[in-house]
């Protein structure tokens, strides 16, 4: 079954799919290349070349999200685990998430959105931390007012936070615009 957006074991499955998808527009642009070439007297002067460089174009998107996935794995179950046991009523968890800006690919391991709150686990890797919590600060006070978004680097702090969110009242729509935003950020 495939992993949707934000949800366990997302990262390895696409990077799966977008290798798979690579190695087949690879195929099928050489097999119609060589099917014109044969076709047409070993010329290359034909339709099926034409037809053969289009298939670059979606083997280029797969190649470029295989590339950006590339330096990232998913989370064990165990780690899951232990923060969905801590999760307040309503809230939801995302996990595997790779996001970008236009300056940067950035990682998270987790973000837990609800209650008024957006809480996020860098991922390993060199990342700002500013960074990445000015750019979610700005993405999701566009979505919600007054919805408090604390990124953290030690998953220890991040367990704590989770485990303290306190239930608040919120209003419904704007926390599904607020996840809907965190989800479109998923490459």
């Amino acid at each position: 079954m495939k992993a949707k957006k934000g949800e366990l074991g997302y990262i390895d499955g696409r990077k799966k799919r977008a290798l798979l998808g690579v190695l087949s527009m690879a195929a099928v642009g050489v097999s119609i290349f060589l099917l014109g070439l044969f076709l047409n007297k070993m010329s290359n002067r034909n339709i099926f070349t034409v037809i053969a460089v289009l298939f670059a174009l979606p083997g280029a998107r797969f190649l470029v999200s295989l590339i950006v996935m590339l330096p990232y794995h998913s989370l064990s179950r165990e780690r899951y685990e232990k923060v969905r046991e801590k999760l307040a009523p309503g809230a939801v968890l995302y996990a595997d998430l790779v996001i970008t800006s236009p300056e940067k690919v950035m990682h998270l391991d987790f973000a837990v959105v609800g209650n008024g709150q957006v809480l996020a686990l860098l991922g390993e890797g060199r990342q700002e931390l500013s960074y990445v919590k000015k750019y979610l600060t700005e993405g999701v006070r566009n979505w919600g007012n007054g919805y408090a978004v604390k990124v953290v680097e030690s998953e220890k702090a991040f367990l704590a936070d989770v485990s303290a969110m306190a239930e608040k009242d919120v209003d419904e729509a704007e926390e599904a615009k607020v996840r809907s935003y965190l989800v479109s950020l998923i490459v």
